[in-house]
């Protein structure tokens, strides 16, 4: 009977513990992520344009933006210039 109060206790006191560790980690967690978003930007490391002068920015040529150019199909491309059609069958 008396191993089970203290085991109770101990797991009580575990669980207190345990709150106790992770509301630390969340205070500090918090503190953190507000000093480095109250902090101002040291110079160097980020464009001089605000993320929302950058939104309001419609990109004219997004593929062209991303390095990417659409490539216009054309017959004599697509054809190798050695290739010669099989035999016996019409074009």
């Amino acid at each position: 009977m008396i191993e089970q109060k203290q085991s109770a206790i101990q797991r009580i006191q575990v669980g207190v513990v345990g709150l106790v560790v992770v509301l630390l980690f969340v205070t500090l967690a918090t503190m953190v992520l507000d000093r480095v978003s109250d902090s101002p930007q040291t110079p160097g490391t980020m464009d001089a344009t605000p993320i929302t002068e950058m939104k309001k920015q419609t990109p004219d040529e997004p593929l062209a933006e991303l390095g990417v150019t659409p490539v216009a199909k054309d017959e004599s491309a697509s054809k190798p210039m050695g290739a010669t059609p099989p035999r016996g069958r019409p074009q």
